[in-house]
């Protein structure tokens, strides 16, 4: 991480000024590689609370400057940007961010866990701390906020840490907290000694100090926190460009110089180097473990967690299991998290992540006695519908439009042998279109294959599509164990989800044709993860299926995974050439 030792103490929440509203803008170098970047093709709109001097600040022609300014042209020059400043109260700012008003906040920002729900950070740019301000001339005897009474009332700015500080450490002790929305009033009001005094930013207070008289900082207040970058959750690839650039102005001195410029340590504070991170894998930082929400998100996670239970008990890492709310969600964390993160993903996702960070993939899945699975396209069984060819212009219905087997890679068979079908219907999943299909909501629909088995669980398909539905479905009725049974076939695709409701489900549908296999879902890891750690994991996990079949079949049970394989990057060729064919890109996952 960007830890910087020659910056201030710890870290505050920033802020600013004024009610908004002011737009400047900074020109840059521009180029055409960083236009998918940003929300406006070849600009970066930046998110601030100006003045907060010294990080950011009007000049006399009205262009935004401080430090903050300075490091971001820097940075959007170096990602061939131009810059785009958008003043705007702090209170609000990262909600503003989150709905993607501009790309990234910089505005002397503290990194928080609350902050982080909302938005993504950059690594640390900037230590600092807070700092108490007083009137000396009114309250000479205040030295640090020890000295504070019962009905003294303290100044701070809405929405930042410095008023979390106050709030949390001096209101239960009857001390009033006063809020401002711009940090300059809050200081105009000790220095007119509405208040006793000040809580804010460190650097900010120097500023301030340094252009009032009758006021002084008295006491540093150790807050160990850290200034970041925001950035719109929307757009992992400008985070990791951010990320790059930073690194590279530290190694050459740039942010070196940009720091010399604006500040200079001020009496009485503490030069910080902060301890290195934790570890990765520790319970400080334990490993991230993501599932893609593809059925409900409670039986993931408690499936999750039996999952970081093994692999805890063999390797003594730490993990903690998540399911963020989309697919794209979940190969956006896995990039803005590079060292740390786990991702059980499908084929189509993986691709995607591989070529947006260099995501690596280790494992697949073994479902059923195979490591791949099929598009199965489906129709009723008295359709009229016989060939692939005879699509053409029918009602489809599939899963949605982040379904590997359920969407994408039918999109690419109609594609390559030029079959346009007609209206769509997006069921929702893989039960719901059997589901539509037997309630004649559509012609035909696409969902997952996984071959039939006998009475002891074994495959019994010969690999012929032709083949790949029950010998006879007039036979099948449900056994004993809730099960389709066929005559001794057991279907194991799509269908067999809908047999409580629709017990003659195989008798009412049947498989028109496959698609070429499919690899299946992937055990795949961010592209920092420590090597060693990650072999390690690997190694458990292929130990955990093979010696306890049974704990990890329940572990997976949300997925049907009943074991591991070792694949390469190589076998998600075919997928990598659909998404291509069809220009499938994250925002379509």
């Amino acid at each position: 991480m960007l830890w910087l030792v020659l910056v201030l103490a710890l870290v505050a929440a920033a802020c600013g000024d004024d009610d908004g509203g002011t737009t400047t803008e900074a020109t840059a170098t521009t180029t055409t590689q960083a236009e998918s970047l940003t929300q406006t093709p070849g600009v970066l709109t930046i998110g601030s609370d100006v003045p907060y001097p010294p990080f950011e600040d009007f000049d006399a022609s009205g262009n935004v400057i401080g430090f903050d300014a300075d490091l971001m042209n820097e940075i959007a020059s170096r990602l061939g940007l131009t810059t785009e400043w958008v003043d705007t109260d702090f209170d609000t700012i990262f909600t503003q961010l989150a709905t993607g008003r501009f790309d990234v906040v910089a505005s002397a920002t503290t990194i928080t866990p609350e902050r982080e729900q909302q938005v993504d950070f950059s690594e640390t740019y900037y230590n600092s701390q807070q700092a108490l301000t007083v009137n000396t001339g009114l309250n000479p005897g205040i030295k640090s906020v020890d000295d504070l009474a019962a009905g003294d009332t303290v100044g701070v700015q809405t929405g930042t840490t410095g008023a979390d500080w106050a709030t949390t450490n001096l209101a239960p002790n009857g001390i009033e907290i006063r809020e401002f929305v711009a940090v300059a009033d809050a200081y105009n009001a000790v220095e007119a000694g509405q208040v006793v005094g000040v809580v804010s930013d460190e650097p900010s207070a120097v500023s301030e100090v340094a252009n009032r008289s009758g006021i002084a900082i008295v006491q540093a207040i150790d807050t160990n926190e850290h200034y970041g970058f925001g950035v719109d959750p929307a757009r992992p690839q400008l985070l990791a460009e951010i990320n790059r650039v930073l690194a590279e102005m530290e190694a050459d001195g740039t942010y070196q110089a940009i720091y010399d410029a604006w500040f200079e340590a001020p009496a009485g504070s503490v030069l910080y180097e902060p301890p290195a991170p934790a570890a990765v894998g520790t319970e400080e930082n334990p490993i991230q473990v993501l599932f893609v929400p593809s059925v409900a998100a409670e039986d993931i996670i408690a499936g999750g967690d039996l999952l970081a239970a093994a692999l805890n008990e063999a390797t003594g890492l730490f993990f903690e299991v998540a399911v963020p709310t989309s697919y794209a969600a979940t190969v956006e964390a896995m990039c803005a998290s590079p060292d740390n993160t786990i991702g059980f993903i499908p084929a189509h996702a993986y691709v995607l992540a591989n070529a947006l960070c260099g995501v690596n993939v280790e494992l697949k899945s073994l479902r059923f006695g195979y490591t791949e699975y099929w598009t199965e396209f489906i129709v009723p069984r008295d359709s009229d519908i016989q060939t692939f060819e005879d699509l053409e212009g029918r009602t489809w219905a599939y899963p949605d439009g982040a379904s590997t087997s359920g969407f994408v890679v039918p999109s690419g068979m109609f594609a390559s042998l030029g079959v346009t079908p007609g209206d769509g219907l997006e069921a929702g999943g893989h039960t719901e279109v059997v589901r539509a299909i037997y309630n004649g909501e559509a012609d035909f629909g696409t969902v997952f294959y996984s071959p039939t088995i006998d009475a002891a669980n074994t495959p019994i398909w010969d690999g012929d599509p032709a083949h790949a539905d029950v010998t006879d479905s007039a036979s099948c009725v449900i056994d004993g164990n809730g099960q389709i049974d066929c005559n001794g076939e057991f279907p194991r695709d799509a269908r067999r989800n809908l047999r409580e409701e629709a017990p003659d489900v195989i008798q009412m549908i049947r498989i028109l044709t496959l698609s070429d296999p499919i690899p299946n879902d992937t055990m795949s890891f961010s592209p920092g993860f420590p090597a060693d750690l990650e072999a390690q994991i690997v190694a458990a996990m292929t130990a955990f299926a093979t010696d306890d079949p049974e704990g990890f079949a329940t572990a997976f049970n949300a997925y049907s995974w009943t074991g591991v394989a070792d694949t390469s990057d190589a076998e998600f060729d075919s997928i990598r050439t659909i998404l291509e064919s069809i220009g499938y890109s994250l925002e379509d996952l």
